[in-house]
């Protein structure tokens, strides 16, 4: 598993654009497929994720110094071994690389495979939700928080 950072922006445009995957990443007001473009920001890291070909990445926002949130946009034919070690990968690259120290996530309630994701892939805790705080299909929903230490 490799994993690394990346400012390929055409690249990062075609994982998260995938049409597997686009539709469980936003709220109602995101943008088409088509139309998408994404951030260049340089205080945002993309994180690509390879065995050997692309299987996703990892985007990582900042929320001050230390603190991180962290979005995964992994693809289809990535199987669940490859989703583990891409998690334990990115933990132990924050811990060795950065400066990071907590990471966190706002999860749509109804994206349970990203809770799960979380929990049992990234070893996040649930600390809270944000009731309806979330509009998918006209319907409001609760983000369910995230976190864990680095």
């Amino acid at each position: 598993m490799i994993l690394e950072r990346t400012q390929d922006y055409p690249l990062i445009r075609e994982i998260l654009t995938n049409p597997d995957i686009y539709d469980d990443m936003g709220d109602d007001s995101m943008t088409s497929r088509q139309c998408y473009q994404v951030n260049t920001d340089p205080l945002i890291w993309y994180m690509l994720v390879r065995n050997p070909k692309p299987v996703g990445l990892f985007v990582l926002l900042p929320q001050g110094m230390v603190c991180r949130e962290i979005h995964a946009a992994l693809l289809p034919h990535a199987g669940k071994q490859d989703k583990r070690e891409a998690a334990r990968e990115l933990i132990r690259w924050l811990r060795q690389f950065t400066y990071i120290k907590a990471v966190i996530a706002s999860i749509p309630e109804n994206n349970r495979k990203a809770i799960v994701y979380g929990t049992h892939g990234l070893g996040m805790h649930y600390v809270g939700r944000y009731k309806k705080a979330f509009r998918k299909h006209g319907k409001l929903e609760d983000l369910v928080l995230l976190g864990r230490s680095i």
